[in-house]
């Protein structure tokens, strides 16, 4: 709008004093006047959108203006009307406000009064104007957003979808405006969305509104669409306010790094049983022949010297042969596989007593013990490296092991110990320490068969691991 049409002024006006006095008001404050005497004069003419205010006599030589209201505001669509009468009638008035006319004169004209209200007008027309210029530009932005933005109103109708919001969502701005934004939901939630909003206005809880979430939303051909949701409150335009990412492609990307870091852990385990079958059918037999042999040799020497050097070579060959098997067992435990994670844990735990002097108390529910072969593989380890940190760092000879069904679908592993617990804001590094796994290294081998793993302890009363596993592992994680 140029300066000519942001001070330009329509004074309707037949009495010459008055229309005078209110030009000369006009004219010290800037005003550009045109003047009009008759109901003719005014309607005639073709340039109504150049006034940002219309200062009208309310009754004309040719007639009285109430009728022509309407009609002057479709012809000036920017401009504000101002009322100035001879007659103080309170009907009038109110009739004038009804229609949205911006002040209202009895003559005489008080001078201050009028300046300062055609002084508050063009302030408020500024204002107006800096808004609309506002909203043109922040609409401009919204509408080039690479991401989608979505408005609803306070009952959940969508009050504006970006083209963005098209593009991903399917539907055209004109179909769903006005359409609850639940449409865009999935079916499981869409019946209690509106429940949600209404929730959040009574109490002002929301985990949505203020937090960026990871969510699932519905495409109009009812595919779902992994998405990430911002969702701001504006209370002082009745409005929520939303930006929504579609996260498909980092989801895929997410997944093909699973399944990556799955094959390398399924690999690394297939190396493990490759070379505790070396250990135990290639390298403890040679030691064994050895030891036959050696054996056959001491029963024909005849020197004490050599006597008591072949028998230290016994020694040391019963030793390595020992340690072979151990390694074997730790390697690739042979009751896992064939017996089952109850047996495996019933000979882990002979081994705790054995080798560290820590008497294992096992609970186990042998029905629930799940049959993927990764799964077994994976609690396993997890669970010998737990009792390891007991033996380290718990200062306690005794741990208890116990597994038992949590739900149809899940089955809960504990390890637990009475000793001198810790500080839980300083899990990791006890847990780290002396080289043990690591809780994020026993959350790493759990999350690829998608475990759950949380750790309670508290300073002299012992710790609690709580390991929890969907018993719907599919065969296709055997190795």
């Amino acid at each position: 709008m140029s300066d000519k049409q942001r001070f330009s002024v329509l004074l309707v006006e037949p009495d010459p004093e008055s229309r005078l006095q209110i030009m000369q008001i006009l004219s010290t404050e800037g005003f550009q006047v045109d003047t009009a005497e008759t109901i003719d004069q005014l309607m005639n003419r073709d340039n109504w959108l150049d006034y940002f205010l219309i200062i009208l006599e309310h009754e004309l030589p040719d007639g009285k203006t109430d009728d022509l209201l309407s009609q002057i505001q479709q012809q000036a669509k920017h401009a504000e009307l101002v009322i100035i009468t001879s007659r103080s009638e309170v009907q009038k008035m109110v009739l004038a406000f009804r229609n949205e006319i911006a002040d209202y004169f009895i003559k005489p004209i008080d001078h201050d009064l009028f300046k300062n209200s055609l002084l508050r007008i063009r302030a408020e027309r500024d204002i107006s104007s800096k808004l609309r210029q506002t909203q043109a530009q922040l609409n401009a932005i919204v509408e080039a957003a690479i991401e989608a933005v979505i408005t609803i109103n306070r009952r959940g109708m969508i009050q504006s979808f970006n083209p963005a919001a098209e593009k991903m969502f399917g539907y055209s701005t004109r179909e769903i405006i006005g359409q609850n934004i639940s449409l865009l939901t999935p079916l499981s939630v869409r019946e209690h969305h509106d429940q949600f909003i209404s929730h959040y206005l009574e109490t002002g809880i929301s985990n949505i509104v203020g937090a960026r979430r990871e969510l699932q939303a519905c495409h109009r051909d009812g595919s779902l669409i992994p998405i990430e949701l911002s969702v701001t409150d504006l209370p002082q335009f009745e409005i929520f306010a939303g930006i929504v990412t579609d996260i498909s492609e980092r989801k895929q990307a997410e997944q093909k790094q699973v399944e990556l870091t799955r094959a390398v852990a399924v690999a690394a385990q297939q190396e493990r049983r490759q070379l505790a079958n070396i250990l135990h059918d290639h390298l403890q037999q040679l030691l064994v022949g050895v030891r036959i042999h050696l054996e056959i040799a001491r029963k024909g020497t005849h020197s004490e010297a050599e006597e008591q050097t072949l028998t230290r070579a016994d020694e040391l060959l019963n030793q390595s042969i020992e340690v072979t098997r151990s390694l074997t067992a730790e390697l690739n435990p042979v009751v896992l596989h064939e017996e089952g994670l109850a047996m495996a844990l019933e000979w882990l735990a002979h081994n705790m007593l054995e080798r560290y002097n820590l008497t294992v108390a096992l609970n186990l529910d042998e029905t629930v013990s799940p049959q993927a072969e990764l799964t077994k593989i994976v609690l396993y380890e997890c669970i010998r490296e737990i009792l390891f940190n007991v033996v380290k760092h718990s200062q306690t000879s005794r741990a208890d092991v116990r597994m038992q069904a949590l739900s149809d679908q899940e089955v809960e592993i504990t390890v637990s110990d009475e000793g001198v617990g810790f500080d839980p804001q300083r899990l990791e590094t006890q847990l780290s320490k002396a080289g043990g796994m690591g809780l994020s290294n026993i959350e790493f081998r759990l999350s690829l068969i998608k475990g759950k793993f949380h750790l309670e302890s508290t300073v002299g009363k012992g710790t609690v691991a709580h390991i929890i596993v969907s018993l719907d592992a599919s065969e296709t994680d055997s190795l």
